[in-house]
């Protein structure tokens, strides 16, 4: 992966102090099999679970950072949030996608790394409102909302040339540009 959705900067470049602080929290997971497979599943329409969760792990690293926060829980939590390998829109699986997939994420991520507490409730809370309890943590609402926020970035982006130019598509441009912080 070369770019998180809108990004100006190359997550591969690592002489950039920002993207190597990013990638060094990541790197060990990155190398998972758990986690590559993510690229194997679509998530919102062409892009991938691996990427949808890059795009969240980076914002929110962004944001976590900026306000010196948890950002090394965050960012992780972030990568895991969706960490689950079966296909959403396939009735393959038990219960209602919303509610279950958080649960299975948290239950995968267990597996394969050290999971704190905060980054526990991150996980498992991501789809407020959809799952009835809210994130306890401030980090938790920064996943919450930049999942939401990605998926929407992603959907659009991958619409008609009508949608990509229109006015709202600008707003949400002027959005990313203002978390980018640099």
């Amino acid at each position: 992966m070369e770019k998180a959705i809108y990004s100006r900067l190359d997550l591969n470049d690592i002489t950039n102090p920002k993207i190597r602080e990013f990638n060094e929290i990541l790197s060990d997971l990155l190398t998972m099999n758990e986690v590559q497979q993510l690229d194997e599943f679509s998530q919102h329409l062409n892009t991938t679970r691996l990427q949808h969760s890059l795009n969240v792990a980076y914002y929110t690293f962004l944001i976590c950072r900026k306000f010196n926060w948890h950002t090394k829980e965050a960012t992780r939590a972030a990568l895991l949030h969706d960490l689950f390998h079966y296909d959403w829109r396939e009735k393959t699986h038990e219960g209602w996608h919303p509610a279950l997939h958080p649960r299975v994420a948290l239950e995968n991520a267990r597996k394969i790394a050290d999971v704190t507490p905060l980054m526990a409730d991150c996980i498992v809370k991501h789809m407020w409102p959809m799952t009835l309890k809210a994130p306890r943590y401030k980090e938790g609402w920064v996943i919450t909302g930049m999942d939401k926020y990605c998926a929407t970035l992603e959907c659009i982006h991958q619409s008609s040339s009508i949608v990509r130019k229109s006015a709202a598509v600008m707003y949400l441009a002027s959005f990313i540009s203002f978390i980018h912080l640099g």
